[in-house]
This record gives C-alpha cells, sequence and structure tokens, in this order.
C-alpha cells in the first residue's frame, strides 16, 4: 500500500457510519464521564475484562527473560534472611549444586532448608542418592529426623546412604521409648531387620538395645541404660540389697566404673543414706591402717558430688581425713567450708595468726568459734 495513503488527511480511521467527533467541551458531558464520577479517566476494566487483562500480562511475561538467581546468590540470600524461590532449580544438576553452596555455607538453618526442599521436590530415590554423597547432609537430615520423633524415616535414611555413623542415633531415639514398651520392641526388631544393617557392630548394638528394653519390661523400667541403672540403685538401695545385681548390670551394659560410682553416690546421698556411702566407699589401707576413699572418682569430684545433698559435716570432714595429701585436703575444706577440719588444721601446724583471722570467718558465739577460743587461751606454744 502506498505511503501517501496513511498520510492524507482526507482518509480517516475509525470513522464508524460518519459520526462527528464531539468537541472537547462536549466530551466532559458525554456518557463516559459519568463512569468514573469524579474524573474523565476510564478505569481499565471498562474497557477490557480483567480475565482478558491477565492473558495479556501473562503473555508479556512469557516474552520477558526470566532471571534465575545462581546457586549462590541464593545462599547468600538465605544467609541474608530472605525466603528463597527454589522452584527455579529444576534441574538435577542445579538442585546438587544449591546443596553444595548450602552445606559450604556451614549454616544449619539454611542447609536444612535445602534439604527439606529436596525432600519434598525429588523422587526417594533420587532424594536419598543425593544425601548419599554428602555426610554433613546426612547428619543434618539425621538430627532433624532424631529431633522430630521420627523413626521410620531415620530407619529409611539409614536403609537407602548405608550411612551407619548416626545408628547410635536411631538407638537413642528407641531408648528414649514410649509409653508402649511392646511396641518399642517391635521398632527395635524392624531396625535390626533392616537391608543395611549386617555390619557385625549394628547387629550387636540391635542386640544390646532388645535385651534391655526387656530387662525394663521386667523390671516395670524406662529410658536409657544410665537411667535405668539410677532407677536399679534407687530400687536396690531403698530396700537394703547389696551391689551384687547393680554389677550385673554394670558389666552387661558396659558401663565404667567413674560411672558407676558417680551415680550409686548420687542415689545413696539423695536418700540420705550416709552410713550406706562409708560401708561403700571408706575402706582401711592395709599398709597404713589409715581410711580410704576407695572410688574411681577424684576425691575432689566425690566429695563436690556428695555435698551437693548437704550431707552432714562430720561426714565431709571425715573423708577429707581419708586423703593423703594434706594440702590438697585442707583446699577441699575451704571449698565446702568445713570449719572445724580448717580449725584443727590451723591448731595443728600452730599458726596463731591464721587462726585469729579465721576467727572472724565463723559464726560469732557457735561451737567453732569456742573451738578457735579455747585453742588460742590454751596454748603458748604458736610458731608465729
Amino acid at each position: 500500500m502506498d505511503d501517501d495513503f496513511w498520510n492524507t488527511s482526507s482518509h480517516s480511521g475509525f470513522n464508524f457510519e460518519e459520526d462527528e467527533i464531539l468537541p472537547a467541551e462536549d466530551l466532559n458531558n458525554s456518557a463516559f464521564s459519568t463512569l468514573n464520577g469524579v474524573s474523565s479517566e476510564l478505569p481499565i476494566h471498562a474497557i477490557i475484562s480483567k480475565a482478558c487483562l491477565n492473558l495479556i500480562l501473562d503473555d508479556v511475561k512469557s516474552t520477558m527473560p526470566r532471571v534465575v538467581d545462581s546457586p549462590e546468590e541464593t545462599i547468600k540470600k538465605m544467609l541474608l534472611g530472605i525466603n528463597p524461590n527454589f522452584h527455579n532449580y529444576v534441574k538435577f544438576s542445579d538442585k546438587r549444586c544449591l546443596l553444595e553452596k548450602a552445606i559450604e555455607s556451614c549454616d544449619g538453618n539454611v542447609i536444612l532448608s535445602v534439604i527439606l526442599y529436596l525432600k519434598g521436590s525429588l523422587k526417594p530415590n533420587l532424594f536419598y542418592l543425593l544425601l548419599s554423597k554428602n555426610k554433613s547432609a546426612i547428619d543434618h537430615y539425621a538430627n532433624y529426623l532424631f529431633s522430630k520423633n521420627d523413626i521410620d524415616e531415620l530407619i529409611n535414611l539409614h536403609s537407602f546412604t548405608g550411612n551407619n555413623q548416626f545408628m547410635k542415633l536411631i538407638c537413642q531415639w528407641l531408648e528414649k521409648g514410649s509409653g508402649n514398651k511392646t511396641a518399642l520392641l517391635d521398632k527395635i526388631e524392624r531396625l535390626c531387620s533392616s537391608a543395611k544393617i549386617n555390619e557385625p557392630q549394628n547387629k550387636q548394638e540391635c542386640s544390646e538395645l532388645i535385651e534391655l528394653t526387656e530387662f525394663q519390661l521386667k523390671n516395670k523400667l524406662s529410658g536409657s541404660v544410665i537411667t535405668t541403672f539410677a532407677d536399679l540403685c534407687n530400687k536396690e538401695m531403698s530396700n537394703n540389697e547389696g551391689l551384687s545385681n547393680l554389677r550385673l548390670f554394670q558389666k552387661t551394659y558396659k558401663i565404667d566404673n567413674d560411672t558407676f560410682d558417680w551415680v550409686l553416690l548420687n542415689v545413696l546421698a539423695s536418700l540420705k543414706l550416709w552410713a550406706k556411702i562409708v560401708d561403700i566407699f571408706i575402706k582401711n589401707s592395709r599398709f597404713t591402717n589409715k581410711q580410704t576413699i576407695n572410688s574411681e572418682l577424684s576425691a575432689e569430684l566425690f566429695l563436690i558430688g556428695l555435698n551437693r545433698h548437704k550431707p552432714p559435716k562430720t561426714l565431709l570432714e571425715n573423708l577429707l581425713k581419708c586423703l593423703s595429701d594434706s594440702e590438697k585436703a585442707f583446699m577441699l575444706a575451704t571449698k565446702l567450708q568445713c570449719h572445724n577440719y580448717i580449725i584443727q588444721y590451723y591448731i595443728t601446724r600452730k599458726d596463731r595468726q591464721c587462726l585469729i583471722q579465721y576467727r572472724d570467718k565463723v559464726e560469732a558465739q557457735s561451737s567453732d568459734y569456742f573451738l578457735i577460743e579455747g585453742a588460742l587461751k590454751s596454748s603458748d606454744n604458736w610458731k608465729n
């Protein structure tokens, strides 16, 4: 078509049936102005429907280039607290890269967020395959499942990845148990029969766990090995039983001597069985005929642990006398505020000045105060 056609004023477009165009002053009074009521501008939906407008806008959007953040940029935004748009990562390779960058960030929340997205967007076999290549990802996901008490998914993770390092985590969850011990046994047996549990160590752990659960069922106990042992100590000591059953339990479940002594000491002290503590833990030396503390615990840990239960001061002072190192015993006596022991220490060393200074630290008119006063008056053979 000739260009003159468009440039000639005699050809006007959209002149339907030669209608006249209203002058501008008349246009304000036309029917179109009533659509708005206030302004002569027409609302967009008076000209085109909302549905048609959305179609046009979607068409425009589809023709515009879409900017997708790189995995590095997405992780950086997450670290800044910006919610990510994971749906842009469609390819498996992109998702793998996203997980790698999340692990590099060393941020637990970021790593877990990415893992949970992958869990919901991948088929199980691909999800576990991806996790199996990343030890850190397995650790984070396993701990998350442990916190959620999701034993079924934890077993699946164990089975698919073949990673046995969190076998103890599964056992810990099972040890926490539920009200129904029979159901707990079923779960343990199902765990033991899983495909990836053929390693001897894992089978042994499961076997020991089954044995523990059966023991708890028989004795109406619950909890971890240590919790069960503490309950057993309480039961045996309350009934004035000996240590034979406790030693058998220790041997069966491989409780070390330090833990055995610590649990037993605290149970006896909580029951106020002070004489029993002396009977079990204080022995006469064959060579010096002097009493000693017979425990795998250090003297400091033993005495401080006992002191938490507010035992009689005379018991603490007698235990302090069992120590061969007098200087160490004196330091412990100071920490435990065993006044009588400290006063006797100064008297033995004829240290008059320290005794006078210590008098200000004891309660006036108390037995300790009068012990100091009597010592100061009765002796003149002081070193200072």
